[in-house]
């Protein structure tokens, strides 16, 4: 990449230096129309020699102003002269703020993002089968990151800490009770007891049998098993009749008295001593559990084994997971424009904000590179920059200046 950067630089100054021969060519050769026509007899030689004369005047005003921005012309300290190293830390200053005030202002990046359809262009990006490959391997890499991590012996003793620290802290007893709570507040409880009725239904219908082969197991001899039938039958039937009124009904009575079981259950756990004892006591048998805790994390080690063997697998289940998952969105968000106009807008406000609050810092990149530069090296990265263009200015002064000595000879001539 510097080989390349600095071959640039190179054919840059070559082509800098080829362009300085042209106002140089054009002075000399005012020069030598000058000579010629000095005391020159005839009346069309006054002409050409106010017209030289006036090209030198311009061209070397102009040289002398070119090169007063990169250096001292003639290597003379001739005050506010080499403009460039002497103050390139003021010039980076004032880029970095007027990069930060017209570049990173808010209405200029806001105005800029929103005539991009960023959603659409994630969606193209997510779709592509490069950006599928680059997703899938991010994932991959940072699966297999968290899983070395982990297997740390220092990452694990720190995470041991931590939860020992935070289960420490946390009153069960106290945190139970305000979680039933929330669920009872927000009827959240009722949906969980509907599934679990809807369950208990199915399970008692699925194991009839079973329950009829259990009773005539431990029911006395001298019953007749048709009566274990009948007794049978009509209990189930009672019971799931019940269950299924429960489920039907969100305000039947045994829901009422299920919610202020509940309630009670919840105030208990916050205030009462004796819970508020066994949580302590199971919270200790947690932390001192060693057995459990290596348990859990052999546990956590074939996970992460058997993990890490499917990614290495050529036909990695993970990665298929993976992968069918990202067209999933990818699909559900093309499908969607009103999730790719919030998603818009939402980056839209993130992207402006962090470039608000750190625009300053963004900015201060300049300032802070253009500071560490050497002054020579910094005019001549502007000359190499700007340099043709100011070129052109020499020339331009030189036939402006030209122009000017005829019109100034013709008023003498015309006065005279």
């Amino acid at each position: 990449m510097n080989r390349a950067v600095t071959d640039q630089e190179a054919e840059r100054g070559r082509a800098l230096a080829r362009m300085k021969r042209l106002p140089l060519l054009l002075l000399l050769l005012m020069a030598v129309m000058f000579l010629a026509t000095l005391n020159h007899p005839a009346a069309w030689a006054g002409w050409v020699h106010a017209f030289a004369e006036a090209g030198m005047v311009g061209a070397l005003a102009d040289w002398f102003a070119v090169v007063a921005l990169f250096k001292h012309p003639l290597g003379l300290p001739i005050p506010h002269t080499a403009i460039i190293p002497r103050r390139k830390d003021e010039l980076g200053d004032a880029m970095a703020r007027f990069v930060s005030d017209h570049f990173l202002a808010p209405p200029a990046v806001r105005s800029k993002l929103e005539s991009i359809n960023l959603a659409a262009l994630g969606v193209r990006w997510l779709q592509s089968d490069r950006g599928q490959e680059r997703l899938s391997a991010l994932v991959d890499a940072g699966i297999r990151w968290v899983l070395q991590a982990l297997d740390e012996q220092r990452v694990r003793r720190f995470l041991a800490r931590l939860t020992r620290q935070q289960l420490a802290s946390l009153d069960l007893a106290r945190t139970l009770g305000h979680t039933i709570d929330w669920l009872v507040r927000g009827q959240r409880h009722q949906d969980m007891l509907t599934q679990l009725l809807r369950y208990a239904i199915v399970v008692l219908n699925d194991n009839r049998t079973l329950l009829r082969e259990r009773v005539a197991e431990e029911s006395p001899w001298w019953v007749p098993g048709f009566v274990d039938d009948r007794i049978l039958r009509q209990v189930l039937d009672r019971v799931e009749l019940r269950l299924l009124e429960m489920s039907l009904d969100p305000e039947h009575e045994l829901r009422e008295r299920f919610n202020e079981w509940l309630l009670q259950l919840a105030e208990e756990l916050r205030t009462a001593p004796e819970h508020r004892r066994t949580g302590e006591r199971l919270k200790r048998q947690l932390i001192e559990n060693e057995e459990l805790q290596d348990y859990l994390y052999g546990l956590w080690v074939d996970i992460a084994e058997r993990l890490a063997a499917d990614l290495d697998a050529p036909d990695s289940r993970t990665r298929r997971e993976i992968a069918a998952a990202v067209q999933r969105i990818a699909r559900e968000l093309e499908q969607d424009p009103d999730m790719q106009d919030w998603i818009n807008r939402w980056l839209v406000d993130a992207m402006v904000a962090v470039v608000d609050q750190n625009r300053l810092q963004i900015a201060s990149l300049i300032s802070d590179t253009v500071r560490t530069w050497d002054g020579h090296e910094t005019s001549h990265r502007v000359e190499l920059a700007l340099g043709r263009d100011l070129q052109f200015i020499r020339i331009n002064g030189t036939l402006v200046g030209g122009l000017v000595g005829l019109v100034i000879h013709a008023i003498t001539q015309f006065t005279a």
